[in-house]
């Protein structure tokens, strides 16, 4: 039981292990950058004028997107081993959450380097981190407009984050019972970006049409499917696989869970469903979007793979997971 052995140690070794994981999956990122086929592999990312202002340029230097997006996932992974460590998701500490992460949202070439998305999804992360611990706060209380506040701060760099707002209003309501105020919180933190960015534009720069120009061509439904190597589909679809396998053995004991602990796991349902229906209908297939899908599966992944009971078939299908992402990076 190598790899179980490995990233359930949550100590030196397994922080090594999930180093060396990343480290392994960005190698032929790296390669083609010294290669000097890197500027051609990296996509020139459109985003909020925040974005263009600090990371507009980071698609020329390949090496640095690909460190940079590197050190982005190894901080949310952390964050999300933070997260199950705080909340107890897990029975014990673990590196798995991040783990998961990484093989999933990690997979696929296109998705290794900084995109709106990848840099939002940090903030995406602090919202949904804060929003767990309301459950024993009053009601009115200000955590939900901090929240709201890091999913607009979020949207200063991938301004298509509005769309979780109604899971941010699902999720209060499954943390706890919420007052009308709370649910106008999202709104009142988006008007106050919108000032902002209108004033920008109209008061300083004296340009009110460029603010509907940003707004439109951010919020715009752009690109579509693009046919993959048939590594890709295998992986996916292994990995739906286990998203099923894992979403039953998480009912067989759901209601042996503490209340809390239930309650954030239906979140993480609802933004799973959010997540893939965010990848397709909004994010068009774009690869960075599946950030979004593979943060709530980590968990439940992890969740599945603490079970003590049938260690060596948990090892196979870790293995076999891994596998097929090597196969992906040799094929694809």
């Amino acid at each position: 039981m190598i790899l179980l052995r490995i990233f359930k140690n949550s100590r030196l070794g397994g922080t090594m292990g999930l180093i060396l994981l990343l480290i392994g999956i960005f190698l032929g990122s790296f390669i083609r950058d010294f290669g000097g086929e890197g500027i051609s592999s990296v996509s020139a990312h459109q985003g909020m004028p925040f974005y263009q202002l600090v990371f507009g340029a980071i698609h020329k230097v390949p090496i640095l997107n690909h460190l940079i997006a590197m050190l982005l996932m190894l901080m949310i992974g952390y964050m999300l081993i933070r997260i199950g460590v705080r909340d107890q998701l897990l029975e014990r500490r673990s590196l798995m959450p991040a783990v998961f992460f990484i093989l999933v949202a990690a997979a696929l070439p296109e998705s290794r380097q900084v995109s709106p998305a990848l840099l939002g999804s940090v903030f995406y992360l602090l919202c949904f981190a804060i929003l767990f611990e309301v459950y024993d706060k009053e009601p009115d209380t200000f955590s939900v407009f901090t929240a709201a506040v890091m999913l607009v701060l979020g949207s200063l760099f991938y301004l298509k984050l509005i769309w979780f707002i109604p899971l941010m209003w699902g999720s209060l309501r499954t943390m706890r019972p919420v007052t009308w105020r709370e649910l106008f919180y999202p709104l009142v933190a988006y008007i106050l970006l919108a000032l902002f960015l209108f004033t920008w534009y109209w008061g300083i720069l004296g340009d009110g049409d460029l603010f509907r120009q940003v707004v439109a061509n951010n919020l715009a439904f752009s690109g579509g499917f693009a046919p993959y190597h048939f590594s890709v589909y295998l992986l996916y679809g292994y990995i739906l696989l286990l998203v099923l396998v894992t979403s039953v053995n998480m009912i067989s004991h759901f209601q042996s869970l503490k209340s809390l602990i239930q309650n954030i796991y239906q979140v993480m349902f609802y933004m799973f469903l959010m997540g893939a229906l965010f990848y397709v209908l909004v994010a068009r297939f774009d690869p960075s979007g599946l950030v979004f899908v593979a943060i709530p599966i980590s968990y439940v992944f992890s969740n599945y793979f603490h079970r003590k009971r049938n260690p060596w078939t948990h090892e196979l299908a870790l293995w076999i997971l891994v596998g097929l992402v090597v196969y992906v990076q040799v094929m694809a």
